[in-house]
């Protein structure tokens, strides 16, 4: 099959190029606009059929891009975001970047090739010039719980720091001194803000933030390393009495953890999580942990969407707050 970078290659433009000249967006000169025509004749290119159809029909594409379809959260998101786009006339088109950035380079090179009217993203590190680079083409986007201090006009965000900052203080209130964290990559800004939090916390509070608590790089979805490094940090004889974990795939795992070393959770192991996933009600005992508006956070993703298409005009995103769940993961010390 033919595809959008054969013509840019045959015909010596761009992919953007090659794809302002079949949308009809921006100005180009006629003899490149012609030169380019002639190629997609000459090799028989047929842009996306999905992105046409929805262009000229009453509804239109959104496109969403994931770092991965296997985590409960992302897995409820886009559900949201499904039904609050249907509302609004849209379809969803779901991209799964599986943490890798390079393939999210390529993705979004590939929807701007489609003429897709607007992306949805949450981006895989803190790089996002690529991501920008759609202000050229006038497609809207924005950042789903990112935030970009040179792009904030597009980020939809929740005030990360001051929910961690509140769960672990939780911990701290129920008796809690000796407590861990374990986080993903800091090119996620969303898991620096978290351990900021934590931080600020156990600062306030006159307590340490210590080194050898803490894991950090974790990727709950790595079933290779990941449950090694959270063994070995139960392991230790200084190990942590609790952990707050930077999601719930991660508190999930430490569950896992504290099973096959036979520590009872709460009574040997407190953990809190963040996210609030369907199955942290289902987990024994069920998980204490952060909720995200995440209704809340796909319909306002989509209104800012469908906003600019309808008037050009950007509306300022709010700062969503979340909120502790509180279960039974958490043991209080100061009823021994």
């Amino acid at each position: 099959m033919v595809t959008i970078k054969d013509v840019a290659k045959k015909c010596g433009y761009s992919v953007c190029t090659v794809s302002r000249a079949l949308s009809g967006k921006g100005y180009l000169k006629e003899e490149t606009k012609q030169k380019i025509l002639e190629t997609v004749a000459e090799l028989g290119y047929r842009p996306n059929t999905l992105a046409v159809n929805l262009k000229t029909g009453r509804r239109q594409a959104l496109a969403l891009v994931l770092p991965s379809l296997t985590n409960i959260y992302y897995t409820k998101l886009e559900q949201y975001l499904e039904a609050c786009a249907a509302e609004k006339g849209y379809i969803i088109y779901l991209n799964n970047t599986e943490y890798s950035l390079e393939k999210e380079k390529q993705i979004l090179e590939n929807l701007i090739g489609m003429d897709i009217a607007g992306v949805i993203i949450t981006p895989v590190t803190s790089q996002h010039d690529h991501i920008m680079n759609l202000a050229k083409y006038d497609i809207p986007y924005v950042y789903l719980n990112r935030s970009f201090e040179d792009d904030m006009e597009h980020c939809l965000r929740l005030d990360n720091k001051k929910a961690a900052y509140e769960a672990v203080s939780y911990m701290i209130k129920l008796g809690h001194k000796n407590i861990g964290g374990i986080f993903q990559s800091f090119d996620n800004l969303t898991y620096r803000d978290r351990y900021d939090g934590m931080a600020q916390a156990l600062k306030e509070h006159g307590l340490d933030c210590r080194p050898s608590h803490m894991l950090f790089d974790i990727n709950p979805e790595d079933m290779g390393t990941t449950p090694g490094r959270i063994l070995q940090l139960l392991q230790k004889p200084d190990r942590p009495e609790a952990i707050f974990a930077c999601n719930d795939m991660t508190a999930f795992n430490i569950y896992r953890a504290c099973y096959i070393l036979g520590l009872r959770i709460p009574d040997h192991m407190s953990v809190f999580g963040y996210d609030d996933c369907i199955m942290a009600n289902f987990v024994t005992p069920p998980l204490s942990t952060v909720s995200i508006p995440v209704r809340k956070l796909a319909g306002t993703a989509i209104d800012f969407i469908h906003g600019y298409l309808e008037s050009g005009v950007r509306a300022e995103l709010p700062i969503l707050k979340a909120s502790l769940i509180i279960r039974n993961s958490v043991r209080n010390l100061n009823l021994d």
